[in-house]
């Protein structure tokens, strides 16, 4: 196992280059990623803006290499201390075959987002970076102050450099955001419900591995390229998965975790996570819980490897940040997460 390069923490007065790696959020919804760069202000960091950062979509699409370009140069400029994607999309993929991740991780520094952009995140942490799963500029940042204690934990994570870190679950939480063509309602998120906690599928007792994973989806388009994990990579690994607003079956999310026992994953992991659904209902909630045991426990033979369900990472707010590459421990019988080494010196 590639031993984990750790950023250096976030500090008051330094400055995030903010990327577009994928959809052109910035330059379709202005409203809502001003919103998201003042609340990276307010964390007191300086923004830089990378050359295609607020280009159209259309040129975004048509030149994967400028997007790419955008990334590399964030890692080299000495003047920037981290780089946060504005938004997901589709295709941050397409990007990878333009880059060089023995060159980036030379240059460690944090790298945040979530959705598509676990393509990117993904391939620097297989190099040994710890990259961080959470929230984007439009998605998570620009809405931060719905959720006092989204502050709270991003401070504790990316500025503080904790030894060890406790996760507990939000009170509350909520499903997408209102219509971003209405500018009135940049920032605003749908209406809160109630968070009933984290679900124990099965296992107990602690375990201990180092975190990896990202959107369910994206990884798929991962799968069968040089840029996908091998089999011996998974060997003591805490898995961590969860689902996009295209809302895949429970019988698709089956037939995806099955590709993974197949892979010979669930034969090595120490232990599965999994974020909780955006849109779903009871009902298919339940259905994903059945499929997802009947896939670890009954198909590959594990029903001792710990698997929590419905933590607070993905496509619904507020987000966890979860680093790659840093050694975590779940536990059923709290159910209890924690990070057990800092993620950034």
């Amino acid at each position: 196992m590639v031993p984990p390069i750790r950023p250096p923490r976030l500090k008051e007065g330094g400055t995030v280059a903010v990327i577009s790696p994928s959809w052109g959020g910035p330059h379709e919804f202005p409203k809502v990623y001003e919103r998201g760069l003042s609340a990276l202000r307010s964390l007191g960091l300086e923004i830089k803006e990378m050359a295609s950062t607020r280009a159209p979509q259309r040129y975004l699409y048509e030149h994967p290499e400028a997007r790419a370009r955008d990334l590399r140069d964030a890692f080299l400029d000495p003047e920037v201390d981290g780089i946060v994607c504005s938004i997901g999309g589709d295709d941050s993929i397409r990007l990878l075959p333009f880059l060089e991740a023995r060159e980036l991780v030379r240059h460690p520094k944090v790298l945040m987002g979530f959705s598509d952009n676990t393509a990117l995140l993904a391939y620097l942490a297989m190099a040994g970076l710890v990259t961080f799963y959470g929230p984007s500029v439009m998605a998570g940042l620009s809405q931060m102050e719905k959720y006092p204690r989204q502050r709270e934990h991003i401070g504790a994570v990316l500025f503080g450099a904790p030894r060890t870190y406790e996760y507990s679950p939000f009170p509350a939480f909520s499903e997408g955001y209102p219509d971003w063509s209405n500018d009135a309602l940049a920032g605003h998120v749908s209406r809160k419900k109630r968070h009933r906690g984290w679900k124990v599928l099965q296992g107990d007792g602690a375990v201990r591995g180092r975190l990896f994973g990202g959107c369910l989806e994206v990884l798929e388009m991962m799968k069968g390229t040089e840029f996908f994990p091998p089999k011996a990579f998974w060997k003591g690994r805490i898995l961590f998965l969860e689902t996009s607003e295209e809302k895949p079956t429970p019988g698709a999310v089956k037939c995806m975790l099955r590709n993974y026992g197949m892979q010979g994953a669930f034969e090595h992991l120490a232990g599965l996570i999994m974020g909780r659904p955006r849109d779903y209902s009871r009902n298919e909630k339940r259905h994903l819980a059945e499929n997802a045991k009947a896939v670890v426990a009954q198909e590959f033979g594990r029903p001792d490897l710990p698997v929590l369900m419905d933590l607070d990472f993905g496509h619904t707010d507020p987000q966890f940040l979860l680093p790659y590459n840093i050694k975590a421990e779940i536990d059923p019988s709290g159910p209890g997460f924690r990070l057990l080494e800092s993620p950034v010196r």
